[in-house]
């Protein structure tokens, strides 16, 4: 299979918080709580009201874009669709930013080790391909990410056409 369906194909199994099969709204409220709280981070606080922002911003652009008989969720095959430059920039974008500058909880431009796992595990990711994605961003074993690199990086997971990504280590 195509590497970029690949990508996507884990990705919109990692948003799909319950496991049902489809997108829905809940969905993404759900993920944007449990990256919340597994990085410890107050719900009334403005990285996680970000987030949350984030979150729903993600979610209305992918069913307002895709859900053409209005039936408030979204199949594998309608989500596959989305990812082009022009969703992404509008819907995603909002998505990554709040989500990497959540984990950078010091706010210093570096997402550290731990918070990169808790945060990438709270969306769904498996911890061994977590891992794996930490240290493709830190070959030399500073223990942080640069949140500008990881930001590219997620850039790159939904819009590289084939081809390798540094995020197909999640796949």
């Amino acid at each position: 299979m195509d590497a970029r369906l690949d990508r996507i194909k884990a990705a919109f199994n990692a948003l799909d918080t319950d496991a049902n099969g489809y997108l829905e709204a809940d969905d993404f409220d759900r993920l944007a709580h449990r990256i919340t709280h597994a990085l410890d981070v107050p719900e009334n606080s403005a990285k996680a009201q970000a987030l949350r922002t984030g979150c729903r911003r993600y979610w209305q652009g992918l069913v307002g874009a895709l859900d053409q008989n209005n039936d408030g969720k979204l199949t594998y095959e309608e989500y596959a669709r989305f990812h082009e430059p022009a969703g992404y920039e509008v819907n995603v974008r909002p998505y990554a930013e709040a989500l990497t500058g959540i984990c950078d909880r010091d706010d210093d431009g570096f997402v550290q080790h731990a918070d990169f796992v808790r945060g990438l595990r709270a969306v769904g990711f498996p911890e061994e391909n977590v891992e794996a994605l930490f240290r493709a961003f830190d070959p030399h074993g500073t223990g942080r990410v640069a949140v500008g690199e990881w930001r590219t990086a997620i850039e790159e997971y939904f819009l590289a056409r084939g081809g390798h990504a540094v995020g197909d280590t999640l796949v």
